[in-house]
């Protein structure tokens, strides 16, 4: 193993900018005749065992409402295609949306059932059709993914409650959570390891690779997550051994179950903790050896 040494504190800053001016620039005008009808989001997700009835809404976006009628078109992406009629339902079954003054949103409705076999996750598409008055928006196509819960990583799959001492803070605890790799039954990606919740949403993700008998996941050193700070500054995750960090190597995260077999919880020893480093701008988080996580 290569151990570095990079004792820099945590140095990063924001800076803002606030600048005023006059605005010169005449104001855009909207009126009906540039109405259009859109999605209101351009992708759900839902479990194959949901009994919930996904509302999917369209919207009209018009000055004074606009009576008009829209239809929509279910489509199969090239691969990973859910079939309607055995993964979904589509419960509008006229295909058809009205809207008026009175009603600018209005909502295609979809119920899903589970197939009972592992096929990874699968997805359908619906497409909004042209309007006699009224044209599609950009976000005319909205993409349905239905979550597989055959898949065989399962139990050990969701999100734990961490207990660790931070190198700076002293103890924390935070929320992570273990998901799957859309393309490898072997592979899981760790959101949040180092429990920093201003960071979560910025997807600095991990991944571990499950041995066959799923009783430990290997945590490779020196990895970049896809997120990098400010864009070009990678966010790499380092091997922490209480007075070092390690580039390369691994860890071994031991899954811990009851006597019936469930996945209780994650321990990841105490050989190492975890470093994470922006490269140049400094650390991001030092956790000590003797991280446990709970299954919630």
């Amino acid at each position: 193993m290569k151990k570095i040494f990079k004792y820099m504190f945590l140095g990063l800053a924001a800076g803002m900018l606030a600048a005023s001016c006059e605005n010169l620039n005449q104001e855009a005008v909207f009126d009906d005749a540039n109405a259009f009808v859109a999605f209101d989001k351009a992708a759900f997700t839902i479990s194959e065992d949901s009994s919930d009835t996904l509302r999917i809404p369209v919207t009209l976006a018009s000055v004074k409402g606009l009576e008009e009628t829209i239809s929509f078109t279910v489509t199969e992406p090239e691969e990973k295609a859910a079939k309607a009629g055995v993964n979904f339902t589509v419960l509008t079954t006229s295909g058809v949306l009205s809207f008026n003054s009175d009603k600018r949103t209005d909502y295609i409705e979809v119920t899903v059932q589970p197939d009972g076999e592992y096929t990874g996750d699968l997805k359908f598409n619906i497409v909004l059709n042209e309007g006699a008055t009224v044209s599609t928006g950009a976000a005319n196509t909205c993409v349905i993914t239905i979550n597989d819960i055959d898949h065989p990583l399962t139990p050990i799959l969701g999100s734990y409650t961490a207990s660790a001492v931070s190198y700076f803070n002293g103890p924390k605890t935070f929320k992570m959570e273990v998901r799957k790799d859309a393309a490898d039954d072997h592979k899981v990606w760790f959101f949040n390891i180092f429990g920093l919740s201003g960071w979560a949403d910025d997807d600095t993700m991990y991944y571990g690779i499950v041995n066959d008998d799923m009783t430990s996941i290997n945590l490779p050193f020196g990895q970049e997550a896809e997120y990098k700070y400010s864009g070009t500054m990678p966010v790499i995750l380092l091997g922490f051994d209480g007075s070092g960090g390690y580039d390369n190597g691994s860890m071994d995260i031991a899954i811990v179950r009851d006597a019936d077999g469930t996945v209780k919880g994650l321990d990841f020893g105490t050989e190492y903790g975890i470093w994470i480093y922006i490269d140049p701008a400094g650390n991001l988080e030092v956790i000590n050896p003797g991280i446990t996580a709970v299954k919630d």
